[in-house]
């Protein structure tokens, strides 16, 4: 488990283990510095204004935005570490450095001014990350938990009279967890938790609108369904080594956005609300054959939070692109369910700076860079959720980088 573990995270496993190292709790499983590059270069603002493949996981109604067949190739490298207190001492420890690869490749085709298709395949949400340190026993131990929300999504997109645009996506989610903890020595024993589970669903979705009544205003709402899929492992360690049937369930809330795009040429100002119904994560059991010796449940009890993101993108002769914004995620998870695989349980702030490069009428470059920060100390943390973290000093640090290859055949 742990050659696959390093090279899911070192090498991205063709792209996939964003998750296995990278931290999302501040809006709950959501990761919130993700996609893509121009957009991100303004915060991650996209609801009104996405005119590319990327619009399956922005807003659907973006399909509509491209000329003829686009493709598009986008890869984000997330760094960073986080502190918390994974153990029952309450020390504070401060987990490996994390470092993850998540791309977002999609095609779209506009069949003409009225029906627009389009397919991307995106990690969505994360949660994860690895802790060597010594326990009250003076053992090496590793605890490591990743988490990964994996979508494919194929969408249609419709222009309206007066100017609205409604788009769909239908998402296939593939959802995995892995969790060790035991000595830093894997042959070793015993281990508490030891386990390698996936699944898959099929009843997700997006939909999104899109109004542009004037050339300089701009506007968009999306939607995206609640989703519960049941993971399973054939066998694994919880507590006792060689239980089989292990299941459990995650959930990704759904989300509700509202966005704006003002365009004053050569200015434009983004501004996106999301609502996050995270509250809809209350908690977990694992279940196994024979029963757990110890009930494990992973207790959320997660709130309903609001992620702010705005921005502002300067173009120079309709070619070279210069943006900068800003991102605030507000607390999802609770201190007295905290977790050491996650954001702290506090507000985080990003701020994002980007560049584009508008090569030829058929391909564009952009890039950019985010830097999000969150801190809190952690005081009565419920010692009776064995899964959850203890009391002490929580932080996060994270820098992402972003880089967008986009191609268009208009006349196809």
């Amino acid at each position: 488990m742990k050659s696959f573990v390093r090279t899911s995270t070192l090498l991205g496993l063709a792209g996939l283990a964003i998750a296995s190292s990278s931290a999302s709790y501040a809006g709950g499983y959501d990761t919130p510095i993700l996609y893509s590059a121009q957009h991100m270069g303004m915060g991650g603002a996209a609801i009104a204004y996405v005119d590319d493949p990327s619009a399956m996981f922005h807003n659907p109604a973006g399909l509509l935005g491209g000329k003829g067949l686009t493709l598009m190739a986008n890869l984000t490298l997330v760094t960073g570490v986080i502190s918390s207190s994974p153990a029952v001492s309450n020390a504070t420890e401060e987990s490996e450095p994390l470092l993850a690869l998540a791309p977002l490749v999609g095609v779209s085709y506009d069949l003409n001014d009225t029906v627009a298709f389009g397919l991307a395949f995106y990690p969505v949400a994360s949660a994860g990350a690895e802790y060597l340190y010594k326990d009250g026993a003076g053992v090496a131990t590793r605890n490591f938990t990743s988490v990964r929300f994996l979508e494919i999504t194929p969408g249609v997109a419709v222009r309206l009279p007066g100017g609205v645009t409604l788009g769909a996506g239908y998402r296939v989610s593939f959802v995995s967890l892995g969790r060790y903890l035991g000595p830093e020595d894997e042959t070793q024993n015993p281990k508490t938790f030891d386990v390698d589970m996936s699944g898959k669903n099929f009843t997700g979705f997006r939909v999104g609108l899109q109004w542009q009544p004037v050339e300089e205003f701009q506007f968009g709402v999306v939607f995206r369904s609640l989703t519960r899929t049941e993971i399973t492992a054939d066998k694994g360690t919880i507590f006792a080594p060689n239980q089989t049937n292990i299941t459990t369930e995650f959930t990704l809330p759904a989300k509700l956005g509202f966005g704006t795009r003002l365009n004053f040429n050569p200015i434009a100002i983004v501004l996106d609300v999301e609502y996050g119904f995270y509250s809809q994560n209350e908690s977990n059991e694992f279940l196994a054959d024979p029963t757990l010796p110890i009930p494990v449940v992973n207790t959320s009890k997660w709130r309903d939070a609001i992620t702010l993101r705005a921005g502002v993108e300067y173009t120079v002769e309709d070619r070279w692109s210069f943006r900068g914004g800003f991102l605030y995620d507000g607390q999802v998870s609770q201190e007295k369910y905290p977790s050491a695989f996650g954001t702290p349980p506090a507000g985080t702030t990003t701020i994002t700076a980007g560049f584009g490069a508008k090569c030829t009428d058929n391909w564009k470059l952009d890039f950019a860079i985010a830097h999000r920060t969150g801190s809190t100390t952690v005081e009565g943390a419920d010692s009776g959720c064995l899964p959850c973290s203890k009391d002490g000093a929580y932080k996060l640090s994270m820098t992402a980088f972003y880089v967008d290859f986009i191609y268009a055949f208009p006349n196809l």
